[in-house]
């Protein structure tokens, strides 16, 4: 299974690219995460939930990354946090980390006129996958990738994303 969005972005090629893969960016408009790494093919992508926080390999690696046209990288399997986020149960993340890792691939088209179409290829997900229901925006308190590209649409367009914090990540977090 594989999941697929596609936004068209007032900005330039490099400009995405640089939201994508600069942790000072992504803390803006991925609700409080920043992403580390040197975007070379083999390299880790580390996160960082907290400012306070050490970044953490999750076991990301980069795939491919052709600055600034395409970005590819593992994606992390579920994490404690999220159980804490979806209310699941120590048993319930036990069977959901069983999950196979996927990948996401980021293409960066310039359109002309000023814009750039950013389409965002999730796959490697099994039938059935919490992760899928989370990263499509099907889990309740998740916006998936379509919340984080309207997000990172709005802070490139604007300066300021949509939202810093969704409710359900701020009460999990103690934020609310």
């Amino acid at each position: 299974m594989e999941f697929t969005y596609t936004t068209r972005i007032a900005t330039t090629p490099e400009q995405l690219w640089s939201a994508l893969t600069e942790p000072e960016y992504t803390r803006r408009y991925w609700f409080g995460v920043a992403m580390q790494s040197d975007w070379r093919v083999g390299s880790p992508v580390k996160w960082q939930n907290m400012p306070e926080e050490d970044f953490q390999d999750l076991g990301q690696v980069v795939l491919a990354a052709d600055p600034p046209r395409l970005l590819s990288y593992s994606w992390h399997l579920l994490q404690p946090a999220h159980a804490m986020l979806f209310g699941w149960s120590d048993e319930q993340l036990t069977e959901y980390m069983k999950e196979p890792r996927t990948m996401v691939t980021f293409a960066i088209e310039p359109e002309g006129d000023g814009l750039v179409r950013l389409t965002v290829n999730h796959d490697g997900f099994e039938p059935g996958s919490v992760m899928y229901q989370a990263i499509s925006g099907q889990l309740p308190g998740s916006g998936g990738w379509p919340g984080l590209m309207n997000n990172l649409k709005a802070l490139l367009e604007t300066g300021t994303p949509l939202a810093t914090v969704p409710s359900a990540v701020g009460a999990a977090r103690g934020d609310e």
